[in-house]
Parts: structure tokens; C-alpha cells; sequence
């Protein structure tokens, strides 16, 4: 049986479903699939402590640095040697040197591997540290054997640097979509006069969830009825703190609820009615559209460009109020049958381009053709 590993900083929950079904693909297949991973350090996203396949944790040690924090999965290179894979795939991060360790080993054992991953353009780093991060990017994607981007703007722009189609195999991000849509409620939406908005996620500076209370708030100002729910866990009571500045009658209008899970959060996707996303991220898009919900985002982890197509409205700026004001305004004033399509554009679009089927199926492709490379240069 030929082994393939996955090799992950840590081990979000949201990856269950996704490396379940893929383990059962590939065992189908005669692939036998593990996946390496750290201990996370994002205490805001739960870890997939379930035993669905066969993972390996391993410590994970930080050093910070004034400008930057480095990671070590304690003994990765260890076990990768131990394994022995005829291919790898990572979810590759530049301040994690021992994955860097793997990379070179790869490179000099000849063993395929690929990067997995968005890439995203990091709104927070000055222009040198862009470039010279590219760079290195560069030099990963141009000893990899295939590169498994989220969505078709960083494909694009891989082509653009001179990287072959070929090499490429875009594989849509995404959760359990069709789970979501099997046990919810959404084609009974009903949009009345005052309007629910949104946001479920991390919260954290980059997902610039104070510039959303901004706009509402300012809408709410000028006499719109808009009650806007806040889900997730993390940088919670700075959230609260932008908050306070604000009026009691905002304040009973917008609600930072923490984290919730299961039921308790389904229950708020049923009852809203457009979905706000300022900043980085993109997996709550995708839950929200798997409701049924209009989305108001911004391209996120640049997989959302693709998922936007008459089911909401594009944000060019991450953070940007004014706009965030503009696409709440147009949605409230357009008419429940428009809203109702929208809601039903969401669920076609999420269901043809990011289904967790299609994802799977992806990189069950990508795993048979690093394979595939491992035996030619056999």
C-alpha cells in the first residue's frame, strides 16, 4: 500500500469531516493517508480530537521574536523519516522550520510533494516583507510537484509567475456543506422589516469585526432596525470594549454572544438574514451559504471571489465602514423576493463549487498524482 502524508501546524475541527471522507477515498484506492500535526496554539478554533483516520500529534515548541514568532513541531523530520511516504502535502507555513526541514528532505530524496493552501495577501506586512515573502513562496512552488490553491485568484496568480497549469489543481476550500443543507430549514427564510445580520468566526484584529459595529451602528443611527449577532470565540473582550462607546440603543442592537456550537449556532443561521464577513476568513461564508443566507464579505482567504455571484455583494477593502454601509443599505432596500433569491443563488453556488465532495475529490487526484511522479522518478 502506497503512504501519503499530510502535514499540518495543528489540527482544526473543521478538517474532520473533510480528512474522514478522504481517508476512505484513498483507502479505496490502495492509499493509506496519516496526517502529522502540531498541538494548536489558536486556542480560538477547537482541535479534531476524533480518531476517523490515523493522525500523529507532536509538541509544538514557540519562540517570539519581536516582529515574528517561530514554531517547532518537536521530531517532524524524525517521523517523516520513519514513515517513509511516496508523497507529502503540506499546509506550508514559512515561520515553522520544522516543516522547512521536511521541505529540503523532500527535495533531496526526490519525494513529490505539494503545497496546500491560499496564500492570502497579508494586509498587516509592510512592502519589504511582502516581497521577500513571495520570494520564498516562489522557491517552495518551483521545487513542488503540485500546488492545491483554495481558489481560481491565487491559481491565476501562480500562472502569472511563470508556474505551469498543469502543476495546478485548485481545490475549492470548504466544511461539510452537504451536511448543513440536509438538516436545515432554509428555504423557509422569511426577510421582515428589521433585518438580521450575521457574523460567525474567530475574533481577531484581522477579521475587523469592530469596522462591521461601525456600520451598523451607523445605520442604526440613521433609523435602520438592524440587529447584528457577533458568534465566536477570542479576542472577545476587546470586541466588547469597542463596543461600550457606543448608545444603549446600539448596544441592545448589537450582540456579542462568544462561541457557540451545534444547535445553538444553527439556530442563528436559520434566523438571520445576510451574512457579514469584513475581513480575513472564509469558511463562515460557506456555512452561511449552505443555509441559505445572502453574504456580504470581502475575498477573504481569496476563495470567497469565487462563491459571489448574485447572492450578495463583493468588499473591495477589507475593513472599509463605508462600504460595509453601502452593500447593508442595498441589501435592506431590496424586496423580499429579491433577498429570496439570493438566498437561493447562495445554496446553488456553494452546492456546485464547494461542495466537500468536490474537495475531497480533488485531492484524492492531487495524492494519485504525486503517487504517480513518486514512481516515475522510481
Amino acid at each position: 500500500m502506497k503512504k501519503i502524508l499530510y502535514i499540518y501546524g495543528n489540527l482544526p475541527a473543521y478538517r474532520k469531516d473533510f480528512f474522514t471522507d478522504l481517508n476512505g477515498n484513498l483507502l479505496s484506492k490502495n492509499i493509506q493517508m496519516k496526517v502529522i500535526y502540531g498541538e494548536i496554539m489558536n486556542k480560538v478554533v477547537r482541535q479534531d480530537d476524533d480518531s476517523n483516520y490515523i493522525k500523529i500529534k507532536l509538541p509544538t515548541q514557540i519562540l517570539n521574536l519581536k516582529y515574528l514568532r517561530i514554531t517547532r513541531m518537536v521530531g517532524l523530520l524524525k517521523q517523516v523519516k520513519k514513515e517513509s511516504p511516496q508523497a507529502v502535502i503540506f499546509q506550508f507555513n514559512q515561520t515553522n522550520i520544522s516543516q522547512w526541514f521536511v521541505l529540503f528532505y523532500c527535495i533531496l530524496k526526490k519525494t513529490p510533494y505539494a503545497i496546500w493552501g491560499c496564500n492570502y495577501t497579508r494586509h498587516d506586512l509592510k512592502k519589504p516583507l511582502v516581497y521577500i515573502r513571495n520570494k520564498i513562496y516562489n522557491f517552495i512552488y518551483k521545487n513542488s510537484s503540485l500546488i492545491i490553491p483554495y481558489g481560481t485568484i491565487y491559481r491565476n496568480y501562480l500562472i502569472n509567475t511563470g508556474i505551469s497549469e498543469k502543476k495546478i489543481i485548485v481545490a475549492q476550500n470548504t466544511i461539510n456543506i452537504e451536511k448543513i443543507i440536509e438538516s436545515s430549514n432554509s428555504d423557509n427564510r422569511k426577510f421582515d422589516s428589521t433585518t438580521h445580520v450575521l457574523y460567525v468566526g474567530a475574533i481577531a484584529p484581522q477579521k475587523k469585526i469592530e469596522t462591521s459595529i461601525n456600520a451598523v451602528a451607523k445605520l442604526i443611527e440613521h433609523g435602520y432596525r438592524i440587529v447584528f449577532n457577533i458568534i465566536g470565540g477570542g479576542f472577545i473582550s476587546q470586541l466588547e470594549k469597542h463596543l461600550e462607546k457606543y448608545s444603549d440603543n446600539i448596544k441592545k442592537s448589537i450582540i456579542i454572544h462568544g462561541p457557540k456550537y451545534g444547535d445553538d449556532v444553527k439556530t442563528f443561521f436559520e434566523n438571520s438574514d445576510v451574512f457579514l464577513m469584513p475581513g480575513t476568513g472564509g469558511l463562515g461564508v460557506n456555512e452561511a451559504m449552505a443555509y441559505g443566507l445572502p453574504i456580504i464579505s470581502t475575498i477573504g482567504d481569496e476563495t470567497i471571489f469565487d462563491l459571489i455571484d448574485g447572492n450578495g455583494y463583493l468588499l473591495k477593502k477589507m475593513g472599509s465602514i463605508e462600504e460595509q454601509v453601502i452593500s447593508l443599505k442595498k441589501f435592506i432596500a431590496s424586496t423580499s423576493e429579491q433577498k429570496a433569491q439570493m438566498s437561493k443563488r447562495s445554496l446553488n453556488i456553494i452546492r456546485e463549487r464547494a461542495s466537500l465532495k468536490n474537495m475531497v475529490e480533488k485531492h484524492s487526484k492531487a495524492c494519485q498524482l504525486l503517487i504517480a511522479k513518486k514512481n516515475e522518478k522510481n
